[in-house]
């Protein structure tokens, strides 16, 4: 993937956002509170950093499911880390299975205009109904947006916008789970972990790229 340098980041916090490998390792050892040279060699979940845009993304992959696309700098990516630690029972490492690599090829199609949709098997670790949220999300078409409210009422739970919200905000797959396509009732850009310059940035690109699909889904 050849891209913008990631210094351009502009919240360098938590995984530092020109990591190397070794730094992603020397991060996600301190977040664990573990060893560096603790983590098994052939591991079966897998953490990689790939460059983007916006910035450094750390992928969690084993071989069959993505389970962490995130981005470097957000605060509460320890937390996620620490999360598919206790879900893999350790069994935690560095490097890439193919579907990082297919992964990183559609991200790289993305970026450059001509994905608009990701067809990646993904392993979604919440609540049934946080898990009911990120499968409309994945519904909603590039190049659209749409509002807590009206997510909530096409889900058949239009009482629980709040709820939704929270759902909204807890999607630890970046991107491939869009989430960043749903705004305030008047459009504004409101909620999203990765700073609010990425929210406006990707739906910018969208409109760009994919204009077919419309203003809102």
């Amino acid at each position: 993937m050849t891209f913008v340098s990631c210094r351009e980041d502009r919240h360098a916090s938590g995984v530092d956002a020109c990591a190397t490998p070794q730094a992603l390792r020397d991060s996600v050892a301190a977040m664990l509170s573990l060893a560096t040279d603790a983590f098994p060699r052939q591991a079966g979940l897998r953490l990689a950093r790939l460059d983007t845009p916006l910035g450094t993304m750390v992928a969690g992959c084993d071989d069959s499911r993505l389970h962490l696309l995130e981005f470097a700098d957000r605060r509460i990516l320890p937390e996620q880390v620490r999360r598919l630690y206790r879900a893999c029972d350790g069994d935690l490492g560095f490097g890439h299975h193919p579907l990082t690599d297919r992964l990183e090829r559609q991200l790289s199609e993305y970026f450059e205009g001509r994905r608009d949709r990701f067809g990646l098997p993904l392993a979604l670790h919440g609540t049934l109904f946080t898990r009911d949220v990120w499968a409309a999300l994945i519904t909603l078409p590039a190049g659209t947006t749409i509002s807590y409210g009206q997510l909530a009422k096409r889900m058949g739970r239009s009482q629980a916008v709040r709820a939704v919200a929270r759902a909204n905000g807890a999607n630890q797959i970046s991107i491939v789970i869009p989430c960043h396509r749903v705004t305030a009732t008047d459009g504004a850009l409101t909620g999203y972990g990765g700073g609010l310059w990425r929210k406006r940035w990707l739906i910018d690109h969208e409109a760009k790229f994919f204009p077919i699909q419309g203003a809102q889904a």
